[in-house]
């Protein structure tokens, strides 16, 4: 220390009490900074912490029959109404039940097959299917779902 504190001074015998003095004084300088910045850095941490563990606990996730993931279980019934509602459109092999099912939502076979398959591949086969387009539409609608869900 007393190496140091005749370093700064440039004088290389007896460091005078006014050295000493300047010395602490710098020292103590240096132990304040470095006491503010290891306060910065640990309420820094903390702070991230609590808005990272904060955020985690919100996210709640509703997993529906396929797999499908929501972080709401509003959005989980509204999926789960419209896939077993729609679910009979791309079955494979569609059974007497399941064809009589496509009636019943008021869908052609010809339509459902088009709309699997093929595709509507000129404008013509689009227009034309206008009204099976509106059915479709409709069954996308969520107002029966309350009364389905009792």
């Amino acid at each position: 220390m007393i190496f140091l504190l005749s370093r700064i001074n440039g004088c290389e015998k007896n460091p005078s009490l006014s050295n000493i003095r300047r010395l602490r004084s710098v020292l103590m300088n240096i132990f304040y900074i470095g006491l503010v910045v290891l306060v910065g850095i640990v309420a820094t941490g903390l702070f991230l912490r609590f808005i990272l563990s904060s955020s985690g606990k919100s996210n709640e996730v509703f997993e529906a029959i396929d797999g499908t993931k929501f972080s709401r279980k509003q959005d989980l019934n509204e999926y789960e109404f419209l896939y077993e509602r729609l679910r009979c459109l791309y079955e494979d092999n569609l059974s007497a039940n399941q064809r009589n099912k496509n009636v019943n939502l008021g869908l052609s076979l010809s339509f459902i097959q088009q709309l699997r398959a093929d595709g509507f591949s000129n404008l013509n086969s689009l227009i034309s299917n206008k009204e099976q387009f509106k059915k479709l539409s409709n069954l996308f609608e969520l107002s029966e779902m309350s009364s389905n869900l009792d």
